[in-house]
């Protein structure tokens, strides 16, 4: 269990800095799924974490957990960024974003 909740708490950082480093240098999406495989492999290296380990499945080579648990932690953060934006456009749906812009540009209704 403590395996899940790590996994997902590193996807969520993931997450998190990929979408920080996005405000300030723009990617393409194809651009962000690689961004959020390095990452995730990169901090799964660094923090030497793997999962099949932890979870007792046995791997040939120790660095292919490590490894493959990088793009499993990528795969959580692309998960977490499909989530987060799920509710992200209920809130926009909730405030009524169109409605505001449409008041403080001036434009009017045409339908």
């Amino acid at each position: 269990m403590y395996a899940f909740a790590i996994m997902s708490l590193l996807g969520l950082g993931a997450l998190a800095v990929m979408r920080i480093f996005n405000r300030y240098v723009s990617l393409a999406t194809e651009l962000q799924a690689l961004a959020l495989v390095l990452l995730g492999i990169g901090g799964a290296w660094l923090i030497n974490l793997s999962l099949f380990l932890a979870w007792g499945v046995p791997v040939r080579w120790a660095w292919v957990g490590t490894t493959l648990t990088g793009v499993i932690i990528a795969g959580t953060a692309y998960f977490w960024g499909v989530i987060l934006d799920f509710f992200g456009g209920f809130a926009r749906k909730a405030v009524d974003e169109a409605e505001k812009l449409e008041k403080s540009e001036g434009l009017r209704r045409v339908a």
